[in-house]
């Protein structure tokens, strides 16, 4: 089992694409490509939000394209210089490989998670999703106010999903293979 020095590096390639997004609240993001950054919808609450780089430059930012059902944001930050992510595929990882959560959970800075990824698919209705049909990252990997908006990392340092809730103990997050055709269809 991957540990020690191997997740560590991991979870420092990710924490150097992460960003703190502020809109009246706080939550975490990260660089997709070329200025543009991944977060929850629920995070953005209007068109403009600050870039809080891991440098701590803060960047304005204007929201570029929102996929409500999925709780997606997309938000477009010129300058920000922040290092694009690099996706993994979740729908190849078996239950009970390793995942990290890095975000801003509670304030804390560029916190990381530990936890074990379960399976990606649809979840019953209810706790706020719309659809059964959508399918969801599913770890066992903590989140708490902060986290959201910010990546879901394999023992790579690839972004495997964007976490987006906690449902009877798990986490949620929407996979990465789904960002493009997501975020496509939203602007």
């Amino acid at each position: 089992m991957p540990s020690g020095p191997f997740l560590e590096d991991a979870a420092a390639r990710l924490r150097a694409s992460v960003v703190a997004i502020v809109n009246g609240g706080h939550g975490a993001g990260f660089a997709w490509r070329d200025d543009l950054f991944v977060t929850s919808a629920h995070v953005v609450s209007s068109r403009k939000a600050m870039v809080v780089t891991p440098e701590g430059r803060s960047v304005p930012g204007t929201v570029v394209g929102r996929d409500v059902d999925r709780d997606l944001a997309l938000l477009h930050a010129p300058g920000a210089g922040v290092p694009a992510v690099t996706c993994g595929d979740p729908y190849a990882l078996r239950p009970g490989a390793l995942v990290f959560a890095v975000g801003h959970p509670l304030g804390v800075k560029d916190a990381v998670s530990v936890g074990v990824f379960q399976a990606v698919g649809a979840v019953p209705q209810g706790y706020g999703i719309k659809s059964r049909s959508i399918p969801w990252v599913q770890a066992d990997v903590r989140l708490a106010p902060g986290n959201s908006g910010g990546p879901i990392g394999d023992v790579e340092g690839n972004v495997i999903g964007v976490a987006a809730m906690i449902v009877s103990g798990l986490a949620l997050a929407v996979p990465a293979p789904d960002l493009e055709g997501l975020l496509s269809h939203s602007q």
